[in-house]
C-alpha cells in the first residue's frame, strides 16, 4: 500500500471542508495512521473526533461529503 503521510500527519490521505457543514474532514488510512479500525480507511470529523471505517477509498470519499455519520455534524446541517 502507497505511504501517506499528508502534512506531516502519518496515515492522512486527505482534509478538506465540508461543504455542507463548513467543518474539516479527514481522510485517514487506518494503519498507517494507526487508529483502531476494523476497515482499511477511516474519516474523521476533525472538529467532533467523530470516525467512521470504510472498506474501500471510494466509500471513504463517499463519507467526508456526506457526514451524517457524525451526530453533531447532522445536528449543524440541520439547524
Amino acid at each position: 500500500m502507497r505511504r501517506y503521510n499528508l502534512h506531516g500527519v502519518a496515515g492522512l490521505v486527505e482534509r478538506k471542508k465540508n461543504r455542507s457543514t463548513g467543518l474539516l474532514m479527514g481522510l485517514y488510512a487506518a494503519e498507517q495512521a494507526e487508529l483502531d479500525a476494523s476497515e482499511p480507511w477511516v474519516v474523521i470529523c476533525e472538529t467532533h473526533g467523530t470516525m467512521i471505517d470504510a472498506p474501500t477509498l471510494a466509500l471513504a470519499h463517499q463519507s467526508m461529503a456526506y457526514p451524517m455519520w457524525c451526530e453533531e455534524c447532522s445536528g449543524d446541517a440541520s439547524e
